[in-house]
């Protein structure tokens, strides 16, 4: 492997070197109360608001075309896959042009895609393939950029991180719920319509503000294949972003399975939120506290801890006591997002950050879908039970890489 200098990573420290602010003051509002980030983090929430509901409205549009689930897959997969293969070439696009004209291109590509899926419905399956692949190619990198720009606040970036780990489950909440005020007024094609120009207006008005036309290009020169890949503290970070994910996509097979059997599949929706609301509690808690461990300590603890809520799933005997079980497991989660988001943000070779920030995501994307692959062939025969044992076993594997690489992981720190 090639050495690279010393002004290609960021500054070795163990423990978190950035200002902090003081221990009265809600971290988490003086980031919301920041004059230069206001208007990015506005346009953010505008701009990934829709994401979920995008995709959720990909399967309702299709199976209400009487086509059944078999194509509705396919074009999930299709923008999905398009997702997973593209966004870190986008997002290293950002790191050498910068982010506003990628954010500008993406924010035409990405809804024009969307529409052209929509108009050709009673067309060629073909043309609609290629249109949903090609829009889950130009997702906007809002989220890639946003952390970027956090990472460059004085003293800001812990609390920006933490208001990320709120917002992802404000959206994950949020957008389904968005979707069915959708449903109830138009059809689930303006709903894909609607999803991609809110995702446009916020990525074009992202790439208007002052921050993100500032903020530099910082890759230059020789092209590397690897990227940011080439830092081995974001390997090691992003192995432990795929446990977890891992788990995620059991979940999101046993929690409909756990409902069924329990006699109301559709509260699965209530677990979700359950889930959600302990994430944003969680969040909310940790972003206003101030740090007092490494981010080392925080890491291997707070594995512990997100593997200990894990077993609540498996303990569980009912929708009540399941619905408590992930609101705690939720505000255990919500920390733990932020400090692998600390991690990733430390650990990123200094010229592919917004590349580092999208690879966390492609890597939770493909293994999510790995976990959703276990979590049926589990169903198929022990039950929901042995899935959620599963899944604590995954983040037992976490635990185990966490201790075992601490020592690799300080040296890349």
């Amino acid at each position: 492997m090639t050495n690279h200098p010393a002004s290609d990573t960021t500054t070795p420290s163990d423990a978190d070197t950035s200002p902090e602010l003081p221990a009265e003051e809600n971290q988490i509002l003086a980031a919301l109360r920041s004059t230069s980030m206001r208007a990015p983090l506005f346009w953010s929430v505008v701009g990934r608001f829709p994401f979920y509901l995008v995709g959720l409205a990909l399967v309702v549009f299709t199976t209400s075309k009487d086509t059944g689930y078999l194509s509705a897959g396919l074009f999930l997969g299709a923008y999905s896959l398009g997702t997973a293969l593209f966004a870190p070439l986008v997002a290293r696009r950002v790191d050498r042009y910068g982010q506003t004209i990628v954010l500008l291109a993406t924010g035409l590509v990405y809804p024009v895609s969307l529409i052209g899926f929509v108009a050709f419905q009673s067309g060629s399956m073909a043309v609609q393939l290629a249109c949903v692949a090609v829009a889950g190619a130009t997702v906007p990198p809002i989220s890639g950029c946003i952390r970027t720009l956090w990472r460059g606040t004085e003293g800001l970036e812990p609390a920006g991180i933490s208001l990320e780990s709120v917002l992802f489950n404000v959206f994950l909440i949020g957008g389904p719920l968005l979707l069915s005020v959708m449903l109830l007024l138009a059809s689930p094609g303006a709903a894909i319509v609607i999803g991609g120009v809110l995702a446009a207006a916020g990525s074009i008005g992202f790439a208007t503000t002052r921050a993100s036309r500032t903020q530099p290009a910082t890759l230059s020169g020789a092209r590397d294949p690897l990227g940011a890949l080439r830092s081995e503290g974001l390997i090691l970070v992003l192995a432990l972003v795929a446990c977890t994910a891992v788990r995620t996509g059991i979940y999101n097979v046993a929690l409909p399975a756990f409902a069924d059997d329990h006699g109301s599949a559709s509260g699965v929706g209530v677990f979700y939120a359950a889930w959600g609301v302990g994430g944003i509690l969680g969040g909310l808690w940790y972003g206003s506290r101030s740090r007092r461990w490494s981010v080392q300590v925080s890491l291997r603890v707070g594995m512990v801890v997100v593997s200990a809520g894990a077993l609540l799933p498996v303990l569980v005997w009912d929708n009540w006591s399941m619905g408590l079980a992930l609101v705690v497991l939720g505000s255990f989660e919500a920390p733990m997002t932020v400090i692998l988001y600390k991690i990733i943000s430390r650990t990123a070779r200094a010229t592919h950050v917004t590349e580092a920030f999208t690879w966390s995501s492609t890597i939770s994307l493909g293994g999510s879908a790995l976990g959703a692959q276990i979590g049926g062939l589990l169903l198929t025969s022990p039950g929901t039970q042995m899935a959620f044992l599963c899944a604590f076993t995954v983040l037992l594997v976490a635990v185990t890489i966490a201790f075992t690489t601490r020592h690799r992981l300080a040296k890349a720190l």
